[in-house]
Parts: structure tokens; C-alpha cells; sequence
């Protein structure tokens, strides 16, 4: 008998960020192994196109929920009922998003909602690192808070929130299962008395104040005048049109403020001991939960970096790019030979299913807790696989099934090189941004013409590739060079307590993973298949000469 169907049945859950990844997971591994779900309420915000055309939340259901890969196996098994079936049980619940107290949703549904909803499911949030910082404490931290005030207000509900791992920031070595004291950072749990001062409503102010003093000086008269500078020189020797300056001119803005927050993020993370905005803000999101969530039965489920799926909804299932997936993507396509990492630090991934079917089997006992209880989600300390061995595999797969290239020709591919940070930057101002601050010096000083405003405009791409491939290598530089591993203790011995038909249906079991076979036969497909929509790959017989396989 499984104890987490038998749970979930006849219950009203409300489950936030099901358009995203892990919330679909989530949603997924419900329908297979607990049918007998009263209701699944799925917030989700209607979308306004770049042409002005609105799309609903029943249609954004329809196409980023349902009609998804991921639920390719349920309309297989339901068959011509499945429609039906599914659109009884899953029903969105038009909000504003985490931004809006209340959640923007009227009152009065928000009272209908409480009523009814028994399990709160937190997983909506930003996962991009570099977010502004103001943007991030928005989603991450005040709106985890809103949800929690949701769950809060429900007749007898549960709440799950779905953290990172990675809010332990720069702690090195085991990281316990611990939870955060509201005004706790890890610098003060690393330097003790060195730390700088914080207060968690204090940090919380002045993020807000710093965020609304760079948008404010964004649009000074000063700051205009340079995007007018700038522009100009960008647009030498090219006619364009009112509308299409404006269009550049809010780009240049937005991007200046980007830089400014973003790097505020960083400034901040970093002083207080985490790595970014991202990390910071999801901490601080763990810290109001934990200080505001009174009596209602509170789990915090923090997994490390999520990828596609071991093996439900199916083998290799992906929703985007995820953390590993863009320096995979152009590794194969011969782009990028090196990035700054240490090849022996442990990259703790963890497949996206075995995170869905962590936050479900907690559910049963989580009444019985009295303290908010840490659940990490990762494979460091059972399963481990070092960076060096995850591209080593990378390698070999794009070595013996290489991607095609616009010339119909095989792409060569080489084994990564790992350069510490500092060689990393100097070969990149070596190769890229010496020569293109020459090749800037030289085009400002030729008359303009078509032709020399076409090649400023590919200058101009090309500063900004570069710029970007420097950003990513900062901001992932803390997570390919930190050597730590997260204590799994309380999730291994919920598993331990399943019967064996939850462990069959919720499997959280990390040993079981072959990283080999993962990575080659299981990821490295799914994101051609779900994300990369790239066809077959290239037989092995267009390699003739394959390398001997390398030992890791």
C-alpha cells in the first residue's frame, strides 16, 4: 500500500510555478501515483506578447502545462479520457504573481481557495543568478512570504517550500540540515564575531531603497544624455526611425540598470557570506518563513543543481536550459573549449523527478513536526561525480556523436580545459577584448558610411557576447570551485520508513544513478530531444577516427 497516494487522496492542493520545471514535476508525479486527487489550483498569470496580444491562464494551461512532454506518458496511459480527466483536476487560478500582496488575487477567491486547500506547494521564484538584486528579494524572499501567509490562511493546509541547497553559500565541507535564525547569515556563521552586522528587515529596506535609487538615476537627466551619447555612436551612418531610437534607447537603460543591480547583488551576497542575489534572497526567503510561519507544519526542501529527469514523467524530460545545459550546448558546438572550474570539486546534480518525489513523500509526517525541518535533495555525499568526470562524459558523447555543422561537416570537439578564473579573464582580453577595443578605436575614427555602421553593429553583438561569457564565468565561478558537501540524512531516512510501493513511486534512492549512463544516455538526449529540438545526432560512422575512452 503506498501511504503518500493514500495522503493525497481526496485532498485540494494549491501549487505555485507549475509553468516552470520543477513545478510541473511535481504536478506530474501526483497524477501518475495519486489519481485520486481531489483538486490541483494552479496560480498562473496571464502573459502579454510582444504584439500586444494577451494570452490567458486557460490557454497558457493548455499550452505550458498540459500540453507538455511532460505529461506525454499520462496522455498515453488516461487515453481519450485524458482531456477531461485532466482539466477537472488541474484548475488555474488567475494571480498577479509573488510581487503582489495577496497575490493579486481578489479576496474573495483567496477566502474560497483557503477553504477548500489542505497541501501549499511553494516552488515559484526566480532561479537566475544574476537577477537583480531588487527583482530577486521581490520573488525569493517576499513572495515566498506571501505564499506562506496564503498557507497560513488555510483551515488546516500543510506548506512545502522549495529552496536551493545553495543557500549555505560559501560553506566549505559537510553542511548540515539546519534551518536559519531570522537574522543569521553565513558570514556570521563562518567568521563568528567578524561578520558584518544584519537584520533581516533592515537588509530588506535598504535593497528596496537601493533599487529605487538606480532606477531613479536611470532616468536623470545626466544618465539620459549618456544612452544619447551612446546611442549615437552606435547608430553611425545608419538611418533609424523614431520609434526604433526609443526602442534602443529604453535597451541601453534597462541594460545600465541590469549591471548596476546585479552587481549590488553580488556586492551584498558576497559580504554576507552567500554567493549572489539569488542565493542571498532565497536564504532571507527561508529566514521570514521560518520566523513568520507560527504553528502551520512547515518543510523547507532545498535540492542542489536540478536536471532533467532520472526517470519520470521520462528518461532525460527537460523544461530549458538549466544551469549545466548552455556550456553543455556550446561545448558541442565547438565555442567553448575552456572555463574556469576546478575539475575536482563534486557537482552535486540531482535529477528533477527525484526533487518532485522528495517534496510529495515528506507529506504524510510533515503534521507531525514541530520545528520547520530541512530537507536536502542531492547526490555529494551518496553518489558523488566530479566536475572533471561530468565533461569527461560530455566529451565522449559529443566525441563519438558529433553535432553537424551549417557545412554539413561533422563539429570536432576537444576535452575542456579547466584554467583557474584569473587565466580564464586574461585569455579572454587576449583573444577578444583587446582586439575589439581596437577594432572600436579604429571604426569611431572612419567616416560613416553603410558599410562601417553594419560592422559597428557586429562589433557592438560581439562586445556583448563577450561581456556575457565573462558575467557567466563570475557568477558560475563560486559553484565550479566550491568544495562542500550537503548532509541528505533526513530525506534518506524518510526513504528508509516507505513502504516498498512508495519507493517504487517516489523513488529518492541517488545511488542508483549511473552518472556514465545519466549523462550520455539520459541527459545529454533529453536536451536535444525537449529543449535543443536538434534531430538525430550524428551516426558514429561520420567519426572515423574516434579517440580511445579516457578513465576518470
Amino acid at each position: 500500500m503506498s501511504e503518500i497516494t493514500d495522503f493525497l487522496s481526496g485532498k485540494t492542493l494549491f501549487v505555485t510555478g507549475t509553468t516552470g520545471f520543477v513545478g510541473k514535476g511535481v504536478v506530474v508525479q501526483i497524477l501518475r501515483h495519486a489519481p485520486d486527487v481531489k483538486r490541483i489550483y494552479l496560480p498562473t498569470r496571464p502573459r502579454t506578447l510582444s504584439n500586444g496580444t494577451v494570452v490567458s491562464v486557460d490557454e497558457r494551461l493548455s499550452k505550458e502545462v498540459i500540453e507538455s512532454s511532460a505529461f506525454n506518458g499520462l496522455r498515453k496511459s488516461w487515453g481519450e479520457g485524458f482531456e477531461d480527466r485532466v482539466r477537472d483536476l488541474l484548475v488555474p487560478v488567475e494571480w498577479k504573481g509573488l510581487t503582489y500582496d495577496g497575490l493579486g488575487v481578489h479576496p474573495e477567491v483567496v477566502a474560497s481557495l483557503q477553504a477548500e486547500v489542505e497541501v501549499v506547494v511553494s516552488s515559484a521564484a526566480t532561479v537566475v543568478f544574476d537577477e537583480p538584486i531588487d527583482l530577486a528579494l521581490e520573488q525569493n524572499t517576499l513572495g515566498a512570504g506571501r505564499v506562506l501567509e496564503f498557507a497560513k490562511g488555510c483551515r488546516d493546509a500543510v506548506f512545502v517550500h522549495l529552496s536551493t541547497a545553495y543557500v549555505n553559500g560559501q560553506m566549505t565541507g559537510e553542511i548540515p540540515e539546519r534551518a536559519f535564525e531570522p537574522n543569521e547569515t553565513i558570514a556570521k556563521r563562518v567568521l563568528d564575531g567578524r561578520a558584518p552586522a544584519y537584520d533581516l528587515d533592515e537588509e530588506i529596506s535598504a535593497i528596496q531603497k537601493v533599487g529605487q535609487e538606480v532606477r531613479e538615476e536611470a532616468d536623470s537627466r545626466a544618465r539620459q544624455a549618456e544612452f544619447q551619447r551612446m546611442l549615437d555612436r552606435q547608430n553611425r551612418g545608419k538611418r533609424v526611425t523614431e520609434h526604433r531610437l526609443a526602442h534602443q534607447l529604453d535597451a541601453l537603460k534597462q541594460r545600465w540598470i541590469w549591471k548596476r543591480l546585479v552587481g549590488e547583488g553580488v556586492r551584498r551576497g558576497k559580504r554576507h557570506g552567500w554567493h549572489d542575489s539569488y542565493t542571498m534572497t532565497k536564504a532571507m526567503g527561508e529566514q521570514l518563513i521560518v520566523r513568520e510561519r507560527g504553528d502551520l507544519p512547515t518543510a523547507i526542501v532545498r535540492p542542489s543543481i536540478i536536471e532533467s529527469s532520472l526517470e519520470d514523467p521520462e528518461p532525460g524530460w527537460l523544461d530549458g536550459l538549466k544551469v549545466a545545459d548552455p556550456l553543455i550546448a556550446h561545448f558541442s558546438k565547438g565555442r567553448l573549449t575552456d572555463f574556469p572550474a576546478d575539475p575536482d570539486v563534486v557537482l552535486d546534480v540531482i535529477p528533477v523527478d527525484v526533487v518532485a518525489n522528495s517534496a510529495l513523500s515528506i507529506l504524510p509526517t510533515l503534521r507531525g513536526e514541530k520545528d520547520v525541518k530541512i530537507y536536502h535533495v542531492g547526490t555529494g555525499t551518496r553518489n558523488p561525480i566530479r566536475l572533471g568526470a561530468m565533461f569527461e562524459y560530455v566529451y565522449e558523447y559529443y566525441r563519438d556523436h558529433p553535432e553537424v555543422g551549417r557545412d554539413g561537416r561533422a563539429i570536432p570537439v576537444h576535452r575542456w580545459r579547466f584554467p583557474t578564473q584569473g587565466a580564464f579573464r586574461r585569455g579572454l582580453k587576449m583573444r577578444y577584448q583587446l582586439p575589439l577595443s581596437l577594432a572600436r578605436w579604429v571604426i569611431e575614427r572612419l567616416p560613416a558610411t553603410h558599410r562601417i555602421g553594419r560592422w559597428s553593429r557586429r562589433l557592438t553583438r560581439m562586445e556583448a557576447t563577450v561581456d556575457r561569457v565573462l558575467s557567466l564565468s563570475e557568477i558560475y565561478g563560486p559553484y565550479t570551485s566550491l568544495n562542500c558537501l550537503f548532509e541528505t540524512s533526513n530525506i534518506e531516512r524518510v526513504y528508509d520508513g516507505l513502504s516498498e510501493d512508495d519507493r517504487s513511486r517516489f523513488n529518492t534512492d541517488v545511488n542508483r544513478i549511473d552518472w556514465r549512463e545519466y549523462v550520455q544516455e539520459v541527459h545529454i538526449p533529453g536536451l536535444r530531444r525537449h529543449v535543443l529540438k536538434y534531430g538525430d545526432p550524428t551516426p558514429d560512422a561520420s567519426n572515423p577516427n574516434p579517440a580511445p575512452t579516457s578513465q576518470v
